[in-house]
């Protein structure tokens, strides 16, 4: 009882500091309230929005600051749209977040603040093995297959990465894996591609040789979905930089690709627009000693190449054309007369076109073409638009802008796809319950905001800003056959999809039973009637596979009596979770179902001894 409550008091001093930290950061969420006696009158409507990240360069590829709305026009399938909201995305020098300084924190409590400072959007990198060259075709002294040169570019790009960015490092090896989550830490991110790292890691066999798989242009379109459902929630833009030796994808389905082929195409362009993914193709081969001045066709850059095709016609349309086609642009991939690698650059070009990012290639500073890649997504200006063309017809729509002022470069993705109506796709709005969240179809009907947010390596979140203290109770043991059954279902809270069929029971494994404190400033939510929080914990092994999990609702009346005395300054909700002891990460959040504001952190098991620390 009284480690007990000096826990308890230790956690108080914690986030009564965390508290005053927040108090220049964290707004009031308190409304005018209406004039007494008054009915207020809520008007609801939905009105479908396009984003678009426009990134404009100026000829020698610096970023071109100081513009406004009134010097972009958006035109969708030749008819032009109003802009109705715009803005300027890191242009300044300075970081996007300062976490406050907060005293040292006791053992095994945890606080979702980034220790370091924030820069920038989010970067996934994705470092594709398979289609890595492994015969040596860089011009270098050293006796080593292009991959492990192209491996120490990729160090070298990470060891001088700018400060604050954020990267995720996902590898396609035997799979595709997640093998470091969100972090601005270069020492983790080098640890990451480190194949002598003990933890999961780039299978060294894959430095070496050739790999099964390359050159499959439908593997590659499922690496593509599968990380654009990774981001699929996360807010703001996101820079995909695929970094490889070969880029077999086009952004488009021919006529005789078979239906499922078609469809999972639509559906990963589809994710790529919503999400605000651009794709930057980085060519780790540098420059190729064999067909490097092969001439193509039709130059690299020519709409001719990229624009997009009639439907069954197979005829190009100018860019932002009128006719509205059913597939996206055609990539070089059809290109007559053209050389391997100049084929290969133009898919390139393609790829980034199309989704807003920007091709690097030909060029033995691959280090320096990845930070290139990384600056050029940093700095975006970001336009909206309700179409006018209201007719959900799920075709494709093609999206021109231009600026008023000329001899910039513009990247911007240049098409979506118009869904059957905007209600379509939006979530059930109802108050949240425990039942909210139906573990047998994995399904939310509130939004999906805490779905996204916990998946392993996803980024720290401190629109809210929490404690956690953890502890472990007792010894591990065998799971009991009910425990095994919990834990068969508790992850499907997150599972976006799941199987019908009904899970094998699982064998018993030694679980350690923890309990998760959470400790909520009440600051937060000043001027809100109640509180109604979400709170979720989900373990996960080595392999970022979820092991068990839950999901709750804290509901508490906010309307305190005047004068009423009220010492603590914040929430505690106390939460057990039977952990296996193969896990090896946490991951937490808090969801404000009021306002949609969450935040979320991800910490490393085991616990540290509980006699660890001051």
């Amino acid at each position: 009882m009284e480690r007990r409550f000096q826990a308890i008091i230790r956690a108080l001093l914690l986030t009564t500091a965390i508290a005053g930290a927040l108090h220049a950061q964290v707004p009031s969420a308190q409304d005018p309230a209406p004039a007494s006696g008054e009915t207020p009158t809520v008007l609801r409507t939905t009105v479908r929005r396009v984003v678009l990240d426009v990134v404009v360069t100026d000829p020698q590829g610096s970023p071109v600051r100081g513009l406004t709305k009134a010097d972009f026009s958006v035109t969708e399938d030749g008819k032009p749209q109003e802009i109705i909201a715009f803005d300027a995305n890191g242009f300044s020098s300075g970081m996007d977040y300062l976490p406050p300084v907060l005293p040292p924190q006791p053992p095994n409590t945890f606080v979702n603040m980034p220790a370091t400072p924030e820069k920038g959007p989010l970067y996934v990198l994705l470092y594709d093995l398979v289609n890595m060259d492994s015969s040596d075709q860089m011009n270098s002294p050293e006796d080593h297959s292009a991959q492990l040169i192209a491996r120490q570019q990729l160090i070298k790009f990470i060891q001088g990465k700018p400060e604050g960015t954020r990267f995720a490092i996902f590898v396609r090896s035997d799979g595709l894996h997640l093998i470091q989550g969100f972090t601005s830490d270069k020492a983790l991110l080098l640890s990451a591609i480190d194949p002598h790292n003990p933890k999961p890691h780039i299978p060294v066999v894959f430095l070496m040789a050739p790999n099964f798989g390359r050159g499959d242009r439908i593997s590659a379109l499922d690496n593509l979905h599968a990380i654009a459902t990774y981001l699929d929630g996360l807010p703001g833009r996101k820079n995909l930089i695929w970094f490889s030796s070969e880029f077999p994808l086009s952004l488009f389905a021919a006529d005789t690709d078979g239906p499922n082929f078609q469809e999972e195409t639509k559906t990963t362009l589809e994710l790529l627009a919503r999400d605000q993914i651009a794709v930057y193709p980085v060519d780790a081969r540098g420059v190729p000693s064999q067909d490097s001045h092969a001439q193509l066709a039709t130059s690299v850059h020519s709409d001719t190449i990229t624009s997009p095709i009639e439907a069954g016609t197979g005829s190009a349309v100018g860019s932002g054309g009128g006719s509205a086609a059913n597939s996206p642009s055609q990539t070089s991939s059809f290109v007559q007369g053209s050389s391997t690698v100049m084929n290969s650059y133009a898919t390139m070009d393609g790829i980034a076109r199309e989704t807003g990012g920007r091709a690097f290639y030909s060029d033995n500073d691959v280090a320096g073409a990845l930070a290139k890649a990384t600056q050029d997504g940093s700095t975006y200006y970001t336009l909206e638009y309700a179409p006018t063309n209201l007719q959900y017809d799920d075709k494709l729509r093609n999206i021109h802008v231009e600026l008023k002022r000329k001899g910039y470069d513009l990247a911007y993705r240049r098409f979506y796809y118009g869904a059957e109506s905007p209600e379509a796709s939006l979530p059930t709005i109802v108050d949240a319950t425990a039942d909210s969240v139906k573990p047998e179809t994995g399904q939310r009907l509130v939004g999906d905001t805490l779905s996204a947010n916990m998946q392993h390596g996803a980024p720290t979140a401190h629109q809210l800003v929490f404690v956690v203290q953890a502890r472990r109770v007792g010894v591990p043991a065998q799971g009991t056959p009910e425990q095994m059954a919990e834990l068969a279902t508790e992850p499907a809270y997150f599972k976006s999809r799941r199987k019908s069929a009904a899970p094998k029971p699982l064998p018993p494994i030694p679980l350690q039973r923890h309990i998760f404190s959470f400790n909520i400033p009440k600051r937060q939510f000043e001027g809100e009637p109640s509180l109604n929080l979400e709170l979720a914990a989900a373990v996960f092994d080595a392999d970022g596979r979820m092991m068990n999990a839950f999901v709750r609702v804290a509901t508490k009346d906010l309307d305190e009596k005047p004068g009423e005395p009220n010492p603590i300054p914040f929430f505690l909700v106390e939460q057990e979770l039977e952990v296996p002891l193969a896990a090896t990460s946490v991951r937490f959040a808090v969801r404000d179902i009021t306002t949609d504001r969450i935040g979320a952190m991800e910490i490393s098991l085991p616990l540290a001894p509980e006699s660890a620390g001051p």
